[in-house]
């Protein structure tokens, strides 16, 4: 179906519904792929107060896997988390420094990096999770959204050696104005550190959109629409592309099967659990596109 609408990469105004949708505060919100770039948008967005009430206190303390983004609660995932591995990755980068964490949570991980010798602070838009990392942590982070509003304010330009965004840029209404706010704040040879998620890049997730096209029917998702924006390796380098970046180096990886979350019925699940080990043995022995995508990209 065609839709008008405005694409956030290229200012396309007209696109195409793909055989997505949530179902969300008794409207559709619809995945639409630009005619011009083939970012893939929801559309039409949320309101900036729906999207903040998506991030309040269930968001972190929540386990329904039917209703909610993970199947524990994202207060357990932090709180048991093994960060040495990240750690040893920020070093690979930088021994001391200055170190932005966006969409930094409760700030378990910039918490255990300021007890490592590095000046951190954090970017949160839930009040509930940058209050609780302030009181249990005592760390610098900003509760507000990730917007040029924070240029030479809360943000200085040319200023970090290093930003982190894990899973975050596709949470963000306008991640190109992201992408560019990160570009100007990073020091001249910083890095930005993404991890991005790609599930309709999946071969299963290919499959079953060419089947619900020929039957003239959809997958409608239940829960509410964190991800805004759907990327893969194309469009991702065109954003960063367009916001300065030079060197940008994107790596395909893809889940274990065994760590998917299942939320359809028997066979649904049977599917997508089988074509999870293709896609998973593809991907680590000829990088065709999985679920994840690991991106390095230089100022």
């Amino acid at each position: 179906m065609d839709v008008k609408f405005k694409c956030n990469l290229c200012g396309g105004e007209d696109g195409k519904t793909i055989p997505f949708r949530y179902a969300f505060k008794d409207r559709f919100l619809w995945g639409v792929s630009c005619n011009n770039c083939q970012l893939v948008s929801i559309w039409p967005r949320p309101t900036d107060q729906e999207i903040k009430d998506m991030y309040e206190d269930d968001y972190f303390t929540s386990d329904d896997k039917q209703t909610h983004h993970m199947e524990v609660s994202y207060l357990d995932i932090l709180s048991k988390g093994d960060y040495e591995e990240g750690i040893k990755q920020i070093k690979q980068y930088c021994q001391t420094g200055n170190i932005l964490d966006v969409g930094c949570a409760t700030g378990n991980f910039i918490y255990v990096l300021s007890k490592n010798g590095y000046n951190v602070k954090g970017i949160e838009l839930s009040t509930f999770a940058a209050e609780f990392g302030k009181k249990n942590f005592g760390i610098n982070i900003i509760n507000k959204p990730y917007s040029v509003d924070l240029l030479n304010k809360e943000l200085e330009e040319n200023y970090f050696d290093v930003i982190m965004m894990g899973d975050v840029l596709e949470h963000f209404t306008n991640p190109t104005e992201a992408m560019e706010l990160t570009y100007k704040i990073l020091k001249p040879g910083g890095v930005a550190l993404i991890q991005l998620p790609g599930t309709l890049n999946l071969i299963s997730s290919r499959i079953a959109f060419l089947i619900y096209k020929l039957i003239g029917s959809q997958k409608t998702m239940y829960i509410p629409p964190y991800h805004l924006t759907e990327f893969n390796a194309k469009t991702a380098k065109k954003m960063f592309e367009k916001c300065g970046f030079k060197k940008i180096i994107i790596t395909e990886d893809v889940k274990p099967p065994n760590t998917i979350t299942l939320r359809g019925n028997f066979a649904e699940n049977a599917f997508k659990v089988t074509f999870q080990y293709i896609n998973y043995y593809l991907t680590k022995w000829f990088k065709v596109p999985g679920d994840r995508m690991i991106i390095e990209i230089y100022k």
